[in-house]
């Protein structure tokens, strides 16, 4: 029956029906049907165009059925569209919390987006979730307990274990009908991950467009999907997707009909449910859930989506750049907040979270959207490294301040984020006060002299590398003394044109400049059994061109080789690194590959830093690791446990993994890894062959054929072993060439801390520290550990820098579970095989507490209105063009860097901004000596002068507007380039300043929304020289100020010396650097 009710007769009713769903699947038969609207964040479209049109139509669409059908039911995924909904169209979403709270709107999915599950790290999957239903409970007071991904392109092995960990029950997929690497292994089942941990799965529930057009309780199709599972372990259920997709929208009225009278049918020989996508995963009981068919092992698809581990490779960088920067300022904000030198950014951690976890949906960050949608993408995940290293930063400095850098030379501060203790090169450059000094010496914290060389000079500017040995979780001060010596070479460490050796490895060359030999002193063993090359291999798929790459292609030998003619030349030779540059063109692309081997324990990996410069149309790149370290099977790294895998088959060829993938000879006596920083795609085609997808450009004929045209940037490595990949310490090997040690220089000052400060540490090298952060609904820290080796390990002790004194464990989106262990101050834990367990806890207060940053706001002369609210109209805004910023938006106080800013008046004709005209602001000259100011230009990036007092001080002003970042540009002028002339791609590029605050729409004139038009603004600071009494503004009425605050103690007082972020650079300006 289909029925109109009134509003308030449909929440009685939509209440009885919840309230009627309570069932028992061994005795009563039913069918769960799930009705979404799928939704592609981008992929034929912009985010702008979701924001416009599928956002809103979605929205109106399902509540009009909604007020005509009562028992209707309808999922919808990613807390991100709620988000977008929430800015843009607030009645809509008021109207939203109606439906949710009655049952009819259920949130779905729990993540920030419906993400891919095999490039993002696990950590990325578990903040989905923490964030996704983090935001789902602020907004509704509600959560789901699924992972819903209708179309995605394949599921990795891990995901189980993440799931549960965050306390989730089940997941759903339509995907594997495309083509599934392993089969599909059940209907509906339990999967288990490497940890041991399951989750219900429903593998077949059909398309999700799919119309409903019939009585479901009466169907045969229907009837026979529940009796078999019911036969098979004595439940009976079923589940089964309808909808339509991909721009969202709504079934009609007449298919929601079908779903209104099967619902109400209960005479049929089995009952059909209205449902939430989760609501089987909640009504299954424990009992049940032990008797359903179950599975453990991976969800790869054959073909569809195995390109999606390489295409639009500068992503998969972007992303894994984001994860790590992400956890190193975490780490460093957590050690700041706790000494008091600075405030947890909890706000701007999460947001920069969401905006790069955003990007991470199962058609962006694969490398399978349109040119004009990565535009967006490529600002979001640059914007977030923005956020990210600034937040470092000044969490570094604020440490820094705690710490006794009184040393006799340049004292420079060695960050490592990874909770091992570790030896590995620095690269710092200082400035030296002996401008005529020839060489360097470095001391150690404990005053020991350690390894160091110059490697660049530019006047008085050096760049110098140290051997730096610093414990976990650690900020470690080193002292650079000028010097007519340098430290003494090391006969072990040794180049040549054609070879390379140091304690641990001998390498040679061949003619081509590949690497032919590789042997391992430590175990006698040669790993090479031929040379490493670069192979050019045919990319030809028969559509899905970036989805794909045909197991023909794979299999099929190479068309080419990176090879000669080479240039061959030595651009390190030291006591802590040397390195060989090898340049070779070919596909019309230039190959620059720094191979570099160091001293002491940092020298135990060979690295490639590869840098392309790409043109190769219609070509896939593989690096080829031939081993003599045979076997059929080789060991994946999944970031949460590993997974074997065999040769090649047409069924699984090319592979996903994280950071390393491991042979091991069949004896286990030794073995080699491949270690990356930013690649996923793997094939093993023999059993002493391994191989690394680098970059593809399919042979498409259209943009999917040149979406990696331009500057690519990544490194590899080698790592030899005794035994197997365990023995070998394989994944703390990839973990210290993903998480680099940063150097930083700091003022001179005496410090309780002492010379080497470490706030988190590890009593075993089993278990790792995964993130280390504040809760984001508590006063306590947050502690995820993961056991790495897939063996337990018992009585594993955590210690801090002092004393913990109380501690709870949590799921991964960090709700509660039980106490955990405290002893003697530290928090002692048992870990299972692979498993995650996260814990908060409270630490003692330091007894090195700091100051926080003293601020006072510096009023200004406002006189411009660059701000509207919705719908009102603005004759000049901003930029003289009626644009303004939304005061829906603005903020009262900016917090940035410890530093507050005190922002001007939101309103509509109200004045905010300080258009430069050279006004003069009086300071106080015995006052605070550094003056900072929340500024942007309203039309394009440009140079600013100001005077304070007699001084000039230059500013680089950037636009207020337009993107903060870019990778090599498809779009240009707003229309893509064809495929026949990569040559105008537009160059990359990243700007510099600190991104203090962001808007993520613009009005117009109208008072319209200009949707993901970003408004920015930028902190700079301004040293104040003493008895300074006036700060001149520049003559520059584009050049808008928005705060100023006068610090006294400021965080970035210590600056980074080392590459933080890491944007966009090309080949050929490198090549110009490195003297070419």
């Amino acid at each position: 029956m289909r029925r109109l009710v009134t509003t308030a007769a449909m929440l009685f009713l939509a209440c009885a029906f919840v309230n009627a769903q309570a069932v028992d699947l061994y005795k009563d038969k039913v069918l769960y049907g799930v009705t979404t609207a799928h939704l592609d964040t981008i992929w034929k479209w912009t985010i702008q165009d979701t924001i416009r049109q599928d956002i809103p139509k979605t929205l109106r669409q399902q509540f009009e059925l909604m007020d005509r059908y009562s028992n209707y039911t309808f999922s919808f995924e990613g807390a991100y569209r709620y988000m977008l909904a929430k800015e843009y169209y607030p009645e809509d979403y008021a109207k939203l919390r109606h439906y949710i709270d009655n049952g009819q709107w259920r949130v779905a999915g729990s993540s920030v987006d419906a993400g891919d599950t095999n490039v993002p790290s696990p950590e990325s999957l578990i903040r989905q979730i923490l964030y996704g239903n983090g935001f789902f409970r602020k907004e509704f007071g509600k959560t789901s307990v699924d992972i819903f991904l209708p179309d995605c392109f394949g599921f990795g092995y891990a995901l189980p274990s993440v799931a549960a960990h965050c306390g989730l029950r089940g997941f759903s997929t339509q995907k594997l009908s495309w083509g599934a690497a392993d089969g599909i292994p059940f209907d509906i089942g339990t999967w288990e991950g490497p940890d041991g941990s399951s989750i219900v799965a429903a593998l077949k529930p059909g398309d999700y467009i799919a119309t409903a057009d019939r009585d479901y309780a009466e169907d045969a199709g229907s009837i026979e999907k529940v009796e078999a599972l019911g036969k098979l372990c004595g439940v009976y259920a079923g589940y089964r997707y309808f909808g339509c997709g991909d721009e969202g929208g709504s079934l009609n009225s007449e298919q929601v009909g079908w779903l209104e009278t099967s619902a109400d049918d209960r005479t049929g020989p089995i009952r059909f449910l209205s449902a939430g996508s989760d609501q089987l995963f909640r009504d299954l009981t424990p009992d049940q859930v032990a008797k359903l068919p179950h599975y453990k092992g991976e969800l790869l698809m054959t073909t569809h989506g195995v390109g999606c581990y390489t295409a639009h490779s500068e992503m998969k960088r972007m992303n894994r750049k984001n994860e790590q920067l992400g956890d190193a300022a975490e780490r460093s904000a957590v050690a700041a907040d706790w000494l008091g030198g600075i405030k947890y950014p909890t706000d701007t951690l999460r947001q920069a979270w969401i905006r790069f976890l955003d990007h991470q949906f199962h058609d962006d960050i694969t490398g399978t959207s349109i040119p004009q949608a990565y535009v967006f993408s490529w600002n979001d995940e640059l914007l977030s490294q923005n956020q990210f290293a600034y937040v470092f930063s000044d969490s570094v400095g604020a440490v820094s301040r705690a710490l006794d850098t009184q040393v006799k030379g340049v004292p420079v501060v060695v960050v490592n984020p990874l909770s091992i203790r570790r030896q590995d090169v620095v690269s710092a450059r200082v400035t030296l006060p002996d401008r005529s000094a020839h060489a360097v010496r470095v001391f150690g914290p404990d005053g020991k002299e350690v390894p160091s060389q110059i490697v660049n000079r530019r006047g008085s500017e050096v760049e110098v590398l140290l051997l730096a040995d610093v414990p976990s979780v650690s900020f470690s001060v080193f002292s650079v003394v000028p010097s007519s010596t340098p430290y003494p070479a090391d006969k072990a460490l040794s180049v040549s044109r054609d070879s390379m050796e140091n304690s641990r490895y001998r390498v040679k060359l061949d003619a081509n400049g590949d690497v032919a030999s590789m042997l391992d002193k430590a175990t006698g063993k040669e790993l090479l059994a031929g040379p490493m090359r670069l192979e050019l291999r045919r990319d030809n798929p028969d559509g899905f061109f970036s989805w794909e790459i045909p197991y023909r292609d794979d299999a099929a030998p190479p068309r080419g080789h990176v090879e000669g003619p080479v240039t061959i030349r030595i651009t390190e030779r030291g006591p802590v690194r040397v390195s060989l540059e090898i340049v070779r063109h070919a596909a019309d692309s230039t190959f620059v590959q720094t191979l570099r081997l160091a001293n002491g324990s940092a020298g135990d990996r060979l690295e490639f830093d590869t840098r392309i410069d790409w043109k190769g149309l219609g070509t896939l790149v593989k690096a080829t690791f031939p081993f003599t370290a045979s076997n059929p099977e080789a060991t994946y790294d999944l970031g949460l446990g590993t997974v074997q895998r065999g040769n090649n088959t047409k069924q699984k060829y090319e592979v996903p993994a994280q950071q390393w993938a491991d042979m091991t000879a069949t004896d286990g006596s030794y073995g080699a890894a491949v270690l990356n920083d930013c690649k996923y795609g793997w094939d093993k085609p023999a059993d002493d062959l391994l191989r690394l997808s680098i970059v593809r450009d399919p042979a498409a004929g259209h943009y999917e054929g040149i979406n990696d045209v331009g500057d690519h940037h990544l490194t590899y490595a080698i790592c030899g072993h005794a035994g197997d990949w365990r023995q070998g310490g394989v994944a703390w090997q990839a973990a210290r060439l993903n998480q680099p040690l940063y150097a930083f220089v700091a003022p001179k000052h005496s410090g309780q801390l002492g010379r080497s400060f470490s706030m988190a540490k590890v009593s075993t090298p089993q278990v790792a520290i995964r993130a280390l952060k504040n809760a984001e609904d508590s006063d306590e820290i947050v502690v995820r550990l993961q056991e790495l080796e897939g063996k337990a390990a018992g009585d594993v002790s955590v210690s801090f820098a002092t004393k913990v004194v109380s501690a709870r464990e949590v799921t991964g989106a960090e709700d509660a579970l039980y106490p955990a262990t405290v002893k003697n101050g530290k928090l002692v834990v048992q870990m299972k095989a692979y498993q995650p367990r996260t814990f908060a806890i409270k630490l003692e207060p330091t007894k090195t507490a700091l100051r926080p940053v003293a601020c006072k706001s510096l009023a200004l002369p406002y006189d411009l209105n660059a701000l509207s609210f919705d719908g009102a109209r603005v004759d000049s805004g901003v930029d003289g063009r009626g644009h303004a910023i939304p005061c829906e938006l603005f903020p009262p106080c900016v917090e940035s860097g410890g530093i507050s800013f005190a922002m001007g008046p939101a309103g509509n004709g109200r004045r905010n901004a300080v258009a430069c005209k050279g006004q003069k602001l009086a300071i106080n000259p015995n006052g605070p000596r550094t003056l900072y100011l929340l500024a942007a230009s309203a039309a394009g990036d440009r140079d600013a002068m100001l005077k304070v007092g007699s001084k000039q001080v230059k500013l680089r002003i950037q636009d207020y507007t337009g993107f903060v970042g870019q990778w090599n540009s498809r779009v240009v002028d707003g229309e893509v380039i064809s495929e026949v002339d990569p040559s105008k791609v537009r160059p990359g590029f990243m700007k510099p300043e600190p991104v203090a605050w962001v808007a993520t729409h613009r009005h117009n004139a109208k008072g319209e929304n200009e949707p993901y038009v970003f408004c920015y603004l930028f902190r700079y600071r301004i040293d104040i020289p003493r008895g300074a009494s006036s700060v001149t503004l520049p003559k520059d009425d584009k050049v808008l100020i928005f705060a100023a605050t006068l610090a006294e103690g400021a965080n970035d007082d210590a600056v980074p010396v080392c590459r933080i972020a890491d944007g966009p650079e090309r080949v050929n300006e490198f090549l110009k650097g490195q003297g070419k």
